[in-house]
């Protein structure tokens, strides 16, 4: 069986530490996670094909897990999650990844090209 590594940004790391308060988010976080770790990729809805995010939901209660799949090494990056309350929201949420991975890219490319 194949695994996948888990890497957490630092904005997932802060929320899963808020979430520890919480029993029934934690669990179903918990469960999320292990999911995505299992299945990767497959474990999730893609958003964006271009940069490879991913939308994982829970229905009760209404959790968004977003994540991304680097095929290169295989590994998953979790972002966030949020509770589902607006379309607007969420477009918000991926706004924000879409740029934080741009940003990254243009980093990498910088730094690798010297």
């Amino acid at each position: 069986m194949r695994t996948y590594h888990l890497v957490f940004d630092e904005v997932i790391i802060k929320q899963l530490k808020k979430a520890r308060k919480n029993n029934q988010v934690k669990e179903i976080l918990s469960k999320m996670l292990d999911r995505i770790e299992e299945r990767g990729p497959d474990a999730g809805k893609l958003l964006d094909s271009h940069l490879r995010i991913y939308e994982m939901k829970s229905m009760h209660p209404p959790i968004r897990l977003y994540f991304k799949h680097n095929m290169h090494t295989n590994e998953i990056y979790v972002f966030e999650y949020e509770m589902k309350t607006s379309e607007q929201k969420q477009q918000s949420t991926i706004g924000r990844i879409k740029d934080k991975i741009l940003k990254s890219k243009i980093v990498s490319s910088i730094f690798f090209s010297f």
